[in-house]
């Protein structure tokens, strides 16, 4: 973000009118989100925060839609750690082959 965004989002921070506590838990959620994403994998987390908090302060991402992907995400880690220590359970009851 240049320094003109950064004022840009200072001033909608500071104008928003909504409780900035959810909007600092909202950002921290969309953030973790964006980091999964190729395009901000590599970028520091700072970078990644702003980009989700001006997501959030200026409405391009609803509470609804990160709540959503954020438990669509979950779920699909908690089901594909299940499925590991399934297959882990699986492979230690087989007989040792020598």
């Amino acid at each position: 973000m240049s320094i003109k965004q950064d004022k840009e989002l200072d001033a909608k921070l500071m104008n928003f009118e909504g409780d900035r506590y959810d909007v600092v838990v909202l950002a921290s959620i969309w953030a973790k989100e964006l980091k999964k994403k190729d395009e901000y994998k590599n970028q520091p987390n700072a970078v990644v925060i702003k980009v989700a908090l001006d997501a959030i302060i200026s409405g391009a991402v609803s509470k609804e839609e990160v709540l959503k992907v954020s438990k669509e995400n979950l779920e699909a880690e908690l089901r594909a750690q299940e499925e590991a220590r399934k297959e882990a359970e699986r492979k230690a009851k087989e007989p040792m082959r020598l």
